[in-house]
């Protein structure tokens, strides 16, 4: 009977190593290539405390298995600290030159649940957050354009925002836009509202910033449920086919995205920052591709898990979306985080995310390139 145990848990052991090593894949291949991988990226925090957890049960029954979860965790080490961190900070030492950028996903200021008679309140509270963190930049998406936001955009004005740059054409209510003290002087936006740049003059220099907001995965209620009843291990959830061509068609237009991108990264290399929603994971391919041009300031300077989604997507309250980190805040090598900061807030589905960075001298930047 031991050994039959013994036999049952290498078998899930051996199947928890494949689906890790498989969610660290999907930086290497396009999901048009193979749309497994993709997926499997947005479970491999949970595959990794699988392993983690085969090791103890391992060593508990004195069993030199315990090896084979230890490697597999140690031969993708280097994905960890892009979930995990340690010792970091969220303040940043008085120097002369520092560039302090907000990212955040407002959701039409709508809050957790939709709420549409909230806009007064979480825009205040939003006000609240720029009053108490002072960015030079915000790089905002699902911003309203119209109505009541017009009034939220003068209280910024009288703050010193003064230059503002959006995403918005073909009509849309909502969209991009980057508010900034420092002057812009010229923006990009890259096929349709979802992508802007914006120029900002900083120190003497030209600092680019991407405002980004990639495909959403359009799921309902049901949908979410079902992912939620999944994570939950309810596998009797796993016959939706809708929410799998959903995941599809997303995964298969972020990496139409990343095409769509990749030129202007090429072609602009130094002081730029990527800001905004990447509804992806750090594991997947549309992350992993930018990290071939940008440095992470989550992974350079973040504390904890430091997730950003936490939507609720019943009207009770009581089911919520499993969390991720997936606005992101990255940098070109020139320079170099010296804060990072999540702010945990109801005034949407997304928190807020304030990273401050600093140029660095050529010598290191050399190195790094």
């Amino acid at each position: 009977m031991k050994r039959l145990i013994k036999l049952i848990l290498l078998i899930l052991n051996v199947v928890a190593i494949l689906l890790m090593l498989g969610s660290t894949m999907a930086g290497r291949v396009a999901p048009s290539s193979n749309i497994l991988f993709s997926i499997l990226a947005y479970g491999y925090l949970y595959f990794l405390i699988a392993n983690v957890l085969f090791v103890i049960i391992w060593l508990f029954l004195g069993s030199k298995w315990f090896l084979l979860p230890l490697l597999s965790v140690l031969i993708r080490y280097s994905f960890i600290p892009l979930y995990f961190q340690v010792g970091g900070t969220d303040k940043a030492d008085d120097e002369e030159l520092l560039l302090k950028v907000m990212t955040f996903n407002v959701h039409r200021f709508q809050g957790v649940s939709h709420c549409t008679d909230c806009l007064d309140t979480n825009m205040a509270q939003f006000l609240d957050i720029v009053d108490e963190e002072c960015p030079d930049v915000l790089a905002l998406q699902e911003y309203i354009g119209r109505g009541d936001t017009l009034h939220l955009t003068e209280h910024l004005r009288r703050r010193g925002y003064g230059y503002t740059a959006t995403g918005y054409d073909n009509g849309s209510v909502t969209g991009e836009v980057v508010i900034s003290k420092l002057p812009i002087v010229r923006v990009v936006r890259i096929e349709g509202p979802a992508k802007l740049i914006a120029d900002v003059l900083w120190g003497g220099d030209t600092v680019r910033i991407y405002c980004l907001h990639l495909s959403s995965y359009g799921l309902d209620e049901s949908d979410q449920q079902q992912i939620h009843d999944i994570s939950h291990g309810n596998m009797d959830s796993l016959t939706g086919r809708s929410t799998f061509r959903k995941f599809r068609h997303a995964l298969l237009m972020h990496e139409r995205e990343w095409g769509v991108l990749m030129p202007f990264f090429e072609s602009h290399k130094r002081l730029s920052v990527v800001a905004g929603d990447f509804n992806d994971p750090p594991a997947s391919y549309f992350y992993q591709q930018c990290r071939n041009y940008f440095e992470d300031s989550y992974s350079e300077v973040g504390q904890g898990f430091s997730t950003t989604y936490h939507g609720i997507f019943t009207r009770n309250r009581t089911t919520t979306f499993p969390s991720f980190r997936i606005d992101n805040l990255l940098h070109t090598p020139d320079m170099e985080a010296v804060a990072y900061k999540r702010i945990k807030s109801e005034i949407s589905d997304h928190h807020p995310v304030v990273a401050t960075m600093k140029k660095i001298c050529n010598e290191k930047n050399d190195t790094k390139n």
